[in-house]
Order: C-alpha cells, then sequence, then structure tokens
C-alpha cells in the first residue's frame, strides 16, 4: 500500500536536508498522521499516481516548505534546538501531508478540467 512508499520518501526527503527527522518516532507518528487520514479509493489512487510520476515534486513541495519554517529561526543554535524537538517532527509531519494533499487537490482539478473540455 501507498503508506510505506509515502514514509519511505518522506525519509528520503529527510535525510537529504533534515537528518533528525529521520527516527523511529517521526516514522510512527507520520504513519498514525496518513492512517487518520482515511483516504478514499479516488485518493488512494492518485496518491499511488504521485508516487509514480510527482514523487520529485512533493519531495521538493515539502523541503521548500519545511526550509522555510526553519528560517525564521535566529541562529544556528536555535535551529538545531528545535529539530532536536518534538516540535520538528510535529511540523514536518504537517507540513508532508499538506504537501501531498495539494497535489492530490492539483490532479482532481486537472481530472474535472479534462472532463469538461472534452464534453
Amino acid at each position: 500500500m501507498y503508506i510505506e512508499e509515502l514514509i519511505t520518501l518522506f525519509e528520503t526527503a529527510a535525510a537529504e536536508g533534515f537528518p533528525a527527522l529521520k527516527s523511529e518516532r517521526v516514522r510512527e507518528a507520520l504513519r498514525r498522521g496518513i492512517e487518520s487520514r482515511k483516504y478514499d479509493l479516488q485518493d488512494g489512487a492518485l496518491i499511488e499516481t504521485i508516487l509514480k510520476q510527482d514523487s520529485r515534486d512533493l519531495v521538493e513541495s515539502f523541503t521548500q516548505a519545511f526550509e522555510s519554517v526553519l528560517s525564521g529561526f535566529d541562529g544556528e543554535d536555535a535551529r538545531n534546538e528545535f529539530l532536536d524537538g518534538d516540535g520538528a517532527g510535529k511540523e514536518a509531519i504537517r507540513i508532508y501531508i499538506a504537501s501531498l494533499e495539494h497535489l492530490i487537490n492539483y490532479y482532481h482539478t486537472s481530472l474535472i478540467g479534462k472532463h469538461f473540455s472534452s464534453t
């Protein structure tokens, strides 16, 4: 199922720029976050498509948004303290799921647009 693939992709993104996020605690919190969304079959199919075709876009969207959060900290010490705490994991998960849902909505909009433009 796509949950494991989403977690693996998150860990790949975290390993590239935010190694503090690559922990079992964050992994399990992400799993619970994805499962709690209760995506329907159509969304599940779109997620699988995103994973096959747009995984790079998902990683880039997450990375840019999380880096934006980190840029708000004054100094490297404050940034590292945030990354080592629970707040970073929660914020990263929120951003990752929001990035995923943004792509799902994009696909929905594209499909609807194609449907109406062809009729």
